[in-house]
């Protein structure tokens, strides 16, 4: 395996003049005039996102006031990523990042305009709201993979875990923001003006992108190769990853832990709509502020994460899986608002802590050649979240939501008992 940790690269030398910007270690990435531009690009994009995330679960059980119907809305859109993000990850190493990253984004703008002017119209089922996730999920399998594989191509690998942590936060402020934001809009103004307020986003973030430099594919292929010729080799080009993969048990130890909390610690997300409107007989503005509580402690756990030295990275990723864990228990005992926000921000921490750790550690330790095709197995923990959630909202339906979500807590702390015990290669990550 290749060691990563090459020396920070100078930002005068990145094109950012770093000399003009007196910023603390917390934020050194944004002395990178590239990394500013894909960073505002990424706050429009997880904005829309996010108020996705409420407006379009809140309308679908507003639509049939079934938890299934909620995890069956997640599961239209996570299975995209599940089938298709082997390819997504074929694109980010073949292809320039800007182009894939491009073309979802004019994608996804479609996809919300479309859903605005069908609320607009009136005509609303269910039906809609399935083919829209279904349409998303692909673009996002297609396409997310680029995302998370361009960050050490903008700043170097010196600067990697901080313009990580930096992305995270700033996902994490979309998600203190937009789904409070969504909720709103769709309680004063209705579900049309959400979606167009989504459609806006997108337009944002496709400004900003074009501002970042084309670079070329990291690993192009042969000479003269175009989309076809890349389609037709993309099964090979999978298949080298997955070996790739399999022979680095780092890599997979790493890749195992992340799937697992994805699976049992991020469901409640999709299923707030209907665990508010059930405990504490909320709606939509309600759903964005506990989504926005737990945002600000994942916010707080990026910036400390930014912060911290690349060290112990290791016990900090079982440390916040288990955080998670604990908090998701808690959370689901108490029926006072205010005491559950409190607990969710707890879980923000640890999500925060797991997701940008796991990540990071991913990105020390790849070589350069195959990194689209990791980053886009990384990102098929999403799918597996959501078929997570489709099972966790069959299961509420029967035995209660706090029961469910609840049992996720209590199966992801033994699973990260398991890890530290079983697995003692990830406790001595650095």
């Amino acid at each position: 395996m290749l060691d990563r940790a090459e020396p920070e690269v100078p930002a005068a030398s990145r094109g950012g003049g770093g000399s003009r910007w007196g910023l603390p270690r917390t934020f050194e990435s944004f002395r990178d005039r590239e990394f500013r531009w894909f960073y505002l690009s990424m706050l429009g994009q997880m904005a829309s996102m996010n108020m996705q995330l409420v407006v379009r679960g809140y309308l679908a059980y507003v639509l049939t006031g079934s938890y299934a119907a909620l995890g069956l809305v997640g599961l239209m859109g996570g299975l995209p990523m599940l089938l298709l993000a082997p390819f997504g990850g074929v694109l980010a190493d073949r292809i320039p990042k800007k182009t894939v990253l491009q073309v979802g984004q004019f994608a996804s703008m479609a996809n919300a305009g479309v859903l605005a002017t069908i609320s607009f119209a009136g005509v609303m089922r269910m039906e809609w709201l399935l083919i829209s996730a279904l349409a998303q999920g692909v673009v996002m399998a297609l396409t997310m993979p680029t995302r998370q594989a361009m960050i050490p191509d903008i700043v170097g690998m010196g600067r990697m875990m901080n313009a990580v942590s930096l992305n995270m936060a700033g996902m994490n402020t979309m998600r203190l923001f937009a789904p409070a934001a969504g909720g709103f809009i769709v309680e004063f103004f209705g579900f049309g003006w959400a979606f167009t307020a989504m459609a806006s986003m997108f337009l944002i973030a496709i400004f900003a992108l074009m501002q970042v430099t084309r670079q070329a594919a990291t690993a192009p292929g042969k000479v003269g190769d175009g989309p076809m010729a890349v389609a037709l080799s993309s099964f090979k080009d999978i298949g080298e990853g997955m070996r790739y993969i399999t022979r680095e048990r780092l890599m997979l130890s790493i890749l195992g832990i992340s799937f697992i909390s994805s699976i049992f610690g991020m469901p409640y997300q999709f299923l707030m709509p209907g665990y508010v409107a059930d405990i504490f007989g909320g709606g939509g503005a309600e759903v964005g502020q506990l989504l926005a509580i737990s945002a600000v402690g994942a916010l707080a756990g990026a910036l400390i994460l930014a912060t911290l030295p690349s060290k112990q990275r290791g016990r900090m990723l079982l440390g916040g899986s288990l955080v998670l864990g604990i908090g998701l228990i808690a959370f689901v005992q108490t029926q006072n608002f205010w005491l559950a926000g409190a607990f969710l921000m707890i879980v923000g921490i640890g999500s925060s802590f797991r997701q940008a750790l796991s990540q990071g550690l991913l990105h020390s330790n790849v070589e350069n050649a195959y990194r689209g095709r990791v980053m886009a197995v990384f990102m098929m923990q999403m799918s597996m979240m959501q078929l997570s959630t489709f099972f966790v909202g069959i299961i509420g339906d029967r035995v209660g939501i706090q029961n469910a979500i609840g049992g996720l807590g209590i199966g992801l702390v033994i699973t990260v008992i398991f890890f530290t015990v079983f697995v003692p290669s990830i406790r001595r990550l650095q």
